[in-house]
């Protein structure tokens, strides 16, 4: 949606560790070498807010990232309403009640320390994998560049 310019705002404090799918690929490889039978890992990329990776990802592509954010209490809020209207009205699905809520200040963090220290696991930074990524995509049918 960010690249079509169909994201009109973000939510406002969601913040997740992005990891390259390559890095996470990686990731399994070296447990499947490295670890230890039972052993557990968290397999995440650096810390960003959804906010932050868009402010990359437009200094990458030069395509404008959203102005506005959204506290969580209005997703949740809209995401109520629109539960009601999409009974009555075919609604786009950036703006259906299910993807307001999820998507309402949402954090999923973890600490990846462990696959570093005991697989040797790094993660490539954000702007590189988002750099891959959004390239990529832009390749796409219907996708154009700024």
């Amino acid at each position: 949606d960010y690249l079509r310019r169909r994201l009109p705002l973000v939510p406002k404090g969601s913040a997740y560790c992005w990891a390259h799918v390559d890095d996470v690929a990686r990731a399994h490889v070296l447990a499947m070498e490295r670890a230890r039978a039972g052993e557990q890992y968290f397999v995440c990329g650096p810390v960003h807010t959804v906010r932050d990776a868009l402010r990359v990802a437009q200094e990458i592509t030069g395509v404008p990232a959203p102005r506005f954010s959204a506290p969580p209490a209005m997703l949740k809020a809209t995401a109520a309403l629109m539960r009601v209207v999409e009974t009555a009205v075919p609604v786009p699905a950036n703006y259906r009640s299910e993807y307001l809520r999820v998507g309402a200040g949402v954090t999923y963090l973890g600490s990846n320390a462990k696959a570093r220290r005991e697989l040797g696991w790094e993660p490539r930074p954000l702007r590189e994998g988002l750099a891959e990524t959004l390239h990529y995509e832009m390749q796409q049918p219907g996708v154009k560049s700024a």
